[in-house]
């Protein structure tokens, strides 16, 4: 007699690390990234964002943060994290969508961007698509 196969493995939610210094703004990508099935780590600032990437149990997939905060900058979070985890997927949100700044990290790094204010569908639609980046 052969052993039954063993089921496929459960196909994980993608861990994605929020980070906005606005709390209305984390909120509601909380509640839509968490109603979307996504497990989602919080951080309200740069360094907050760092320490929850290192006590994260499951590995991060996508890093999404805001560009402009008071401690450390969305692509500075972005080139810490990513010295660690080459192959991090990263999505800014900012309304600063026009600034050098972020213009060089999109577009010689191939980050994504998706201007502020945004929609929960196109919050959906955008971290899909950089999630599937990943894997493909």
């Amino acid at each position: 007699m052969s052993a039954a196969p063993l089921p496929p493995p459960r196909n994980l939610p993608a861990t994605i690390l929020a980070v906005d210094d606005d709390s209305a703004v984390l909120s509601m990508i909380d509640r839509a990234l968490s109603t979307a099935g996504y497990r989602v780590l919080l951080a309200d600032g740069g360094w907050n964002a760092i320490q929850a990437y290192e006590n994260s149990v499951e590995p991060v997939q996508l890093l999404l943060t805001d560009v402009i905060m008071p401690d450390l900058t969305g692509p500075v979070i972005a080139e810490r994290l990513r010295s660690r985890q080459p192959g991090l997927q990263v999505l800014f949100i900012s309304g600063f969508h026009d600034a050098d700044l972020v213009q060089r990290f999109v577009t010689t790094k191939g980050f994504t961007l998706l201007p502020k204010p945004f929609t929960v569908s196109s919050l959906l639609r955008v971290v899909e698509e950089s999630l599937s980046a990943a894997k493909g």
